[in-house]
């Protein structure tokens, strides 16, 4: 039996991917309002800003599903069906930290101690700047496949993947400073408030790494 060749030969999926990531972007956008909400001791705000996170964080999900349901079992893909799901799941994990941050903070009543207030702010911009670079890296992969993985885009890409490790490093420092801030407050907050709140430094530093992982997945595709 003949195979029609359109069959065989997989319709690009990167559209689909871009989707995802600018959701994602948007889903990340309202962490740094929630973090202001928190320093300003509004916790209304704070529920509610969750909340948003959350209803976006599922958008997410649903793009991230049509993009897997999407993806051809035909016999030729432009890049290895591996590599673009765990593309995929690196970019959806970013919007899932991003609900987590919102998640614990909802948990319990926080309050931020006045020496925190510039790191904190300091490492979600450092944070929200890898979140960008991810989504302009892979805002490059469609023009990319055009273009065979090759030529001026592609250094252009590579030149991106780079900044988003180095942005990724100095996200890593920014967490590594409110880390120690917070302990220097051991003496005056609770020992919950410390575990609770490292969590959240955590959890908003993994939003960076996922980021960076971004860029080593694409860095993969134009390495083969």
């Amino acid at each position: 039996m003949r195979i029609p060749l359109t069959r065989l030969i997989a319709r690009n999926p990167f559209p689909s991917v871009t989707v995802l990531m600018d959701r994602v972007v948007d889903c990340c956008e309202d962490v740094p309002l929630l973090l202001e909400a928190l320093i300003e001791a509004d916790h209304e705000a704070v529920t509610r800003i969750a909340k948003e996170i959350s209803a976006k964080e599922c958008l997410c999900d649903e793009s991230k599903t049509l993009v897997r349901d999407a993806l051809p079992t035909g016999l030729f893909m432009p890049v290895d069906r591996r590599d673009l799901l765990q593309l995929i799941a690196q970019i959806d994990a970013i919007a899932d930290c991003a609900e987590d941050v919102g998640v614990l903070l909802t948990l319990r009543k926080f309050n931020v101690p006045e020496p925190m207030v510039s790191g904190l702010r300091e490492l979600v911009i450092e944070v929200m700047g890898t979140v960008r670079i991810a989504a302009d890296v892979v805002a490059n992969v469609d023009v990319l496949l055009a273009s065979g993985f090759s030529g001026s885009v592609a250094a252009e890409t590579i030149e991106l993947i780079e900044g988003l490790g180095r942005q990724e490093h100095e996200a890593d420092k920014r967490q590594d400073q409110a880390a120690k801030l917070l302990f220097q407050q051991e003496e005056l907050i609770s020992p919950v408030a410390i575990f609770m709140w490292n969590k959240v430094l955590n959890k908003i530093g993994d939003m960076a790494n996922h980021a960076e992982n971004v860029g080593d997945r694409v860095r993969l595709f134009l390495a083969k």
